[in-house]
């Protein structure tokens, strides 16, 4: 058996080791808590046994040294495989000059999905964010949700120093739709607008947490939204938000007066 076949072994027997971290149990009680067969906790049983990642003692099985320390690094593939997958549109969407994404800040992240009974869970996971933060900096490909604009426009009148970065035809659809709206929050002095023609996916910074949108490429919704306190994750995004920030153009309302902006 090869190094990886083995390493396979361990993750189809994960359920089994990662049960036995930090606590001995019996066959019995094995097979309770992953609701196996008796036969099946025997084939598992041995396999590890043989592998010396588990040793039985009065009737109990528990993890060796050696089972602790595969254990974790298993623990830490699966929980760094699954962040990958969910971040895979974002890491597609980079191009090669930005700054890299470091998948380990993110996980112990906060993941929120939109699900058929509820397609605004990740805007609205966002906007609880947003609710604790006395500042706001942020990258966004697609229109603000109709149901937040006026929670918004609000904060930012209150005081949410507020920096933003869209594309020119949703800056337009924001600005032009909505001119008094737009007006009396550029003129709060409390938000910074900039144009970018070319953004890969949503990001948001708050006071201390960072997030990741993933926006749905026919609708345009909200799919998937990832959150966290790390603060490797933290200064990642704050580096590629000013990638971004770098490479775009000021929009100044004093010079948008017209119906129609010129971006």
């Amino acid at each position: 058996m090869t190094d990886l076949d083995q390493f396979i072994d361990f993750i189809r027997y994960s359920p089994l080791i990662e049960t036995l971290q930090g606590e001995a149990l019996e066959r019995k009680e094995l097979e309770q808590r992953l609701e196996i067969s008796r036969a099946t906790s025997h084939r598992y049983t041995n396999a590890l046994g043989e592998s010396g990642l588990i040793e039985k003692s009065d009737g109990a099985f528990t993890l060796t040294e050696l089972g602790e320390m595969i254990t974790e690094t298993v623990v830490e593939f699966k929980q760094e495989t699954r962040t990958a997958l969910i971040l895979a549109p974002a890491l597609e969407a980079l191009p090669p000059t930005a700054p890299a994404i470091d998948i380990a800040a993110f996980t112990d992240a906060t993941v929120t999905t939109a699900g058929p009974g509820n397609p605004y869970r990740g805007v609205n996971r966002f906007m609880s964010l947003v609710d604790e933060t006395s500042t706001l900096r942020g990258l966004d490909p697609t229109s603000i949700n109709p149901q937040h604009i006026d929670e918004l426009h609000a904060q930012i009148c209150d005081g949410m120093e507020t920096q933003v970065v869209f594309p020119p035809a949703i800056a337009e659809k924001l600005l032009v739709s909505n001119p008094e709206r737009a007006q009396t929050i550029f003129e709060s002095g409390n938000l910074t607008f900039w144009i970018h023609d070319d953004l890969p996916f949503g990001l948001t910074l708050c006071d201390d947490r960072i997030g990741i949108g993933i926006y749905d490429d026919e609708t345009g919704m909200l799919k998937t939204y990832v959150d966290t306190d790390a603060a490797a994750a933290y200064d990642w995004a704050e580096s590629l938000y000013e990638f971004y920030r770098s490479d775009a153009d000021p929009l100044d309302w004093d010079d948008k007066e017209s119906e129609t902006l010129s971006l």
